[in-house]
């Protein structure tokens, strides 16, 4: 089976110029006809050395003055997203120039390439909308779950994960679901470099606007899956060296309609009160605006989306979301309206039948600075499990 991205004769090429927006404040509004609001990018440098002052864990901070009032369902706050600047190399396949190196406790170390700038956005309280992983690349569900101990390994690789592989399965129709990975994540105890049970690293929240996947490395961690373990894998410790997914049958599962699929909750007993969890509509997303982020483990390389600003981007958030709700949160589909023309999909680039085409590939996402949390409120406490998904 050729890598994805060989089948369909993608190549790397330089942005168009940048459609983008700005802004220095934080506030509710109400939200526009449009879903954004727009203003003039400042201009920044490429970073050809490791790149100073902005790393994922770090946040841009809001104005003075107090929070603002929340946002009632269709209303938004103004918010500060860490997007790449306009000389960040564009393209949907790496350009060697844009990357990190991550340790085996998940940590990253200096990031080459990267130009982390702030673009202030409209993030809409999206709790009377009905978004669904089709059409939006994310949904939001009521799901009552045990109560274990998240800072366990083994207990969310024995417990939890079947528990994820069972709701996604219920809310997508899959006929195969399994979960392979998942992160912890507080920024209280990632500042304080505490480990979960088991070594990992608690990681903190992702203050970068990314997708998990890219065109290549998509389908290069499906076929992963279908080997031994690596050393980075959360499986290992429970797998050992034997695959997760029958490699007699994964090249046959790829020709087919696969997903790969977030699970995100909250894991305290306490509604989310501070650095929520926000979703950008898969669609909204012009390809033009993509940056390939290479992520260099000591055994192979992943790769991740980052982006460009853009005022097509629609963002929504679910506030003070609890721990009886998960999001489902698409990271790829090889369905995905996006590359529905390329020949690896059904009908593909030959004018066809194009058969289970959906609007959203991916629902690119951050947390973010929410100006209506108080300053006192508690840092949040999540997981994510990570699922693959065959129909």
């Amino acid at each position: 089976l050729k890598p994805f991205w060989l089948q369909t004769g993608l190549k790397w090429r330089p942005r168009t110029p940048p459609r983008q927006d700005s802004g220095s404040g934080s506030q509710a509004v109400a939200m526009g006809a449009d879903g954004h609001a727009e203003g003039e990018p400042p201009k920044k440098q490429l970073k050809t050395t490791p790149s100073p002052g902005k790393e994922l864990g770090m946040t841009w901070g809001v104005p003075e003055g107090g929070p603002v009032l929340a946002p009632k369902p269709g209303e938004g706050v103004l918010a500060a997203m860490t997007y790449q600047g306009d000389d960040v190399p564009r393209g949907l396949l790496a350009s060697g120039q844009v990357r990190t190196m991550r340790d085996g406790s998940g940590s990253d170390g200096e990031y080459f390439g990267c130009d982390f700038v702030r673009r202030d956005v409209l993030v809409t309280n999206g709790r009377d909308r009905e978004f669904t992983v089709d059409s939006h690349g994310f949904t939001l569900a009521a799901d009552k779950v045990e109560r274990i101990d998240y800072f366990d390994d083994e207990r969310v690789l024995k417990d939890y994960y079947p528990t994820c592989c069972e709701l996604v399965k219920r809310l997508t129709g899959a006929s195969e679901v399994f979960a392979f990975d998942h992160n912890v994540r507080s920024k209280t105890m990632s500042d304080a470099k505490e480990k979960i049970k088991g070594g990992s690293a608690v990681q903190g929240p992702a203050f970068v606007v990314h997708n998990d996947y890219s065109v290549t490395s998509a389908p290069r961690r499906v076929l992963d899956l279908a080997k031994a373990p690596k050393v980075n894998d959360t499986l290992r410790k429970v797998l050992g060296d034997q695959p997760l997914i029958d490699p007699s049958t994964v090249e046959e599962k790829l020709k087919g309609r696969w997903a790969l699929i977030n699970v995100w909750r909250n894991i305290k007993d306490t509604p989310v009160k501070k650095l929520p969890l926000a979703l950008c509509e898969g669609p909204s997303v012009p390809l033009e605006d993509i940056v390939t982020f290479e992520i260099h483990y000591a055994d192979r390389v992943g790769e991740n989306y980052f982006a460009g600003k853009s005022s097509e981007h629609k963002w929504f958030y679910f506030p003070e979301i609890t721990i009886d709700e998960a999001i489902l949160l698409k990271v790829w589909d090889s369905r995905g309206a996006a590359f529905a023309d390329h020949p690896s999909a059904p009908g593909g680039g030959s004018g066809g039948e194009k058969k289970d085409v959906v609007l959203a590939t991916f629902s690119f996402h951050s947390a973010f600075e929410d100006p209506s949390s108080l300053p006192d409120a508690d840092d949040r406490e999540s997981v994510e499990v990570r699922t693959v998904v065959f129909y």
